[in-house]
C-alpha cells in the first residue's frame, strides 16, 4: 500500500484510528481492512496501561494468526508483549469464557468443538431421539404423532426438519420455553405484509399482489406477452423486486391444519433442544452455537453480572471485531454483555469491521442484518460511527469499474434491515492501479458435457 498516494477515503481511514471513538466500518474486498485493523490495534496498545485491555476478535485461526503477526511487527517491544496480546477467534473466546465458569455456562467437562459437518450428525441424532418419544405416553408422544401425520408419516422428513431447526436454534431457543401464540405469529404476518405492500406502493401507487401477478412472469421477470407490462414499469428494478416480494409474502393466516402442525413443532423444539444437550454430553462435543450461548450464560447479565463479567468489564477497554457481518445472534449477545457496563465518554471503544455484501457464514447462523442494525442503532449502549472504505488496493481500475457496474445491478438498490438486504457500495481504484489495455473482464460459457 503506497501511503503517499492520495486516495479517496484517506480521511475515513485516519478517523478510524481515533482511540477515543467507536466505529463500524464497511470495508469491501480489497480495501485493506486488515491493515486498518492492525493500525488501530497498534494505536490502542500505545494508549493502554496493559496490553490485555485490548481484545481483538476474528473468525478464523488463520486471520487471528496473521493479525497477531502484523501487530507484533508494528510494536517496538513485541517480544515482551507477544504472550499478553488478546487476539483470538470468537470461538476461542467463547471456549475460554466457558472454561472459567463451567457451572454457569452449564458445561460439565469441556467439550470439543464440532465443526459444521460433524454437527449435522449430532442434530440428526437428537432429532431421531425426539421422534422416538412417539412410543411414550403423554403430550410429547401426541405432538410427535401430529407432526408425523402432517408429513404423511415420513419419519425421514420429520427427522430432517427437526435437525434443520436445531441447527438454527440460535434464532428461536430464547422463545422455546414460551413459544409464540397463533395470534402473535399471524400479527407478524400482517406486519410483514403491510411492510412489503407499503414499499411497493411507495414506488407505484397502484401496486398490489394482483398487479404483481398481472405484470410479472412466474420467474419474476416483466411480462412480454400476451399482455406486456406497462412501459413505465419495465426497467424499474426496485419496483420489480418489490412486486416479486408481494408474490411471495406470507399468508394472512394459518389454516387450522397448518396451525396444528406448527403447534406440534413448537412443542417439540424445546424437547429436541434438550435431547441435543444429551447428545453433546454423550459425544463430548458441542457446536459453535452451544459455545456462544455458554459464554453468554457464563457472563450473567448487566443486572446480575457474574464475577467473570465484572472481571472482563474491569480489564477490557477496547474491543475490535473483524468480519462483523458474520456475527450470529449469540455472538451479538456476547458482545452486548461484554459492553453492558460501558458508558458514553468513559474512554472505552468498539471497532467493528466487515462487509455486509459478502457475508459467508450463513451455515453458522450469521445474521447480516445485525451489521445493518449496529450501523443504525449501535451495539447495546455503545453508539458506532459509520465509516465506509472505498479504495480498492487489489485490482486495476478496469476491474473495479466492471465490478461496480455489474454488482450494482445484482444487489438490491435499497437497504432493508428486516430482510437483510444490502445494496452495493461502489469502490474506487487506487491511483497507482490505472486501467490496463484490453477488456477488464469477459465471459466464457461452458456447455455441460453429457457422459
Amino acid at each position: 500500500m503506497n501511503a503517499e498516494a492520495p486516495i479517496p477515503d484517506a480521511d475515513a481511514r485516519e478517523r478510524a484510528l481515533d482511540p477515543q471513538r467507536s466505529f463500524i466500518v464497511q470495508a469491501p474486498a480489497g480495501s485493506g481492512k486488515t491493515e486498518l485493523l492492525v493500525r488501530r490495534c497498534v494505536r490502542l496498545l500505545a494508549t493502554v496501561k496493559r496490553p490485555e485491555e485490548v481484545l481483538a476478535i476474528t473468525f478464523t485461526r488463520k486471520a487471528a494468526a496473521e493479525m497477531k503477526k502484523r501487530v507484533l511487527a508494528g510494536l517496538p517491544d513485541a517480544a515482551e508483549l507477544a504472550p499478553r496480546l488478546r487476539i483470538m477467534t470468537i470461538d476461542s473466546l467463547c471456549a475460554a469464557l466457558t472454561r472459567q465458569l463451567p457451572v454457569l455456562a452449564k458445561f460439565g467437562a469441556q467439550p470439543a468443538i464440532a465443526e459444521a459437518e460433524d454437527a449435522k450428525a449430532l442434530y440428526l441424532d437428537a432429532a431421531a431421539r425426539t421422534l422416538a418419544l412417539l412410543e411414550q405416553p403423554g403430550a410429547a408422544g401426541g405432538q410427535v404423532a401430529r407432526l408425523l401425520e402432517h408429513l404423511d408419516n415420513d419419519a425421514g422428513a420429520a427427522t430432517a426438519l427437526l435437525a434443520s431447526m436445531l441447527a438454527r436454534r440460535d434464532q428461536w431457543l430464547r422463545r422455546a420455553g414460551n413459544p409464540p401464540t397463533r395470534f402473535e405469529l399471524e400479527a407478524a404476518f400482517a406486519a410483514e405484509r403491510a411492510r412489503l405492500l407499503a414499499r411497493a406502493q411507495a414506488l407505484h401507487p397502484g401496486a398490489s399482489a394482483a398487479l404483481a401477478l398481472e405484470v410479472l412472469t412466474r420467474s419474476g421477470g416483466w411480462r412480454k406477452k400476451p399482455k406486456p407490462a406497462p412501459a413505465d414499469m419495465v426497467g424499474n428494478e426496485p419496483l420489480r423486486e418489490a412486486l416479486v416480494a408481494l408474490t411471495t409474502m406470507p399468508p394472512a393466516s394459518y389454516t387450522d391444519a397448518q396451525w396444528e402442525a406448527l403447534e406440534a413443532i413448537l412443542a417439540l423444539l424445546k424437547l429436541a433442544a434438550a435431547e441435543l444437550k444429551v447428545v453433546f454430553a454423550a459425544r463430548g462435543q458441542a457446536d459453535f452455537t452451544e459455545f456462544a450461548q455458554g459464554a453468554v450464560r457464563a457472563l450473567g447479565s448487566a443486572d446480575d453480572p457474574s464475577e467473570l463479567l465484572l472481571r472482563m468489564d474491569a480489564s477490557v477497554r477496547h474491543i475490535l471485531v473483524d468480519e462483523f457481518q458474520d456475527t450470529s445472534v449469540s455472538q451479538w449477545e456476547l458482545l452486548e454483555h461484554l459492553t453492558s457496563g460501558w458508558e458514553e465518554g468513559d474512554g472505552r471503544t468498539v471497532f467493528a469491521v466487515g462487509d455486509p455484501m459478502q457475508s459467508i457464514y450463513r451455515f453458522r447462523e450469521a445474521e447480516v442484518a445485525l451489521f445493518l442494525h449496529a450501523r443504525r442503532a449501535g451495539l447495546g449502549s455503545v453508539r458506532l460511527e459509520p465509516l465506509t472504505l472505498t479504495t480498492n488496493f487489489r485490482s486495476q481500475a478496469g476491474i473495479v469499474e466492471w465490478v461496480n457496474a455489474t454488482f450494482a445491478r445484482v444487489l438490491p438498490e435499497v437497504e432493508d434491515e428486516a430482510a437483510g438486504a444490502v445494496p452495493y457500495s461502489p469502490a474506487a481504484p487506487h491511483p497507482d492501479n490505472p486501467a490496463l489495455a484490453g477488456d477488464a473482464a469477459c465471459w466464457h460459457a461452458f456447455a455441460e458435457r453429457a457422459d
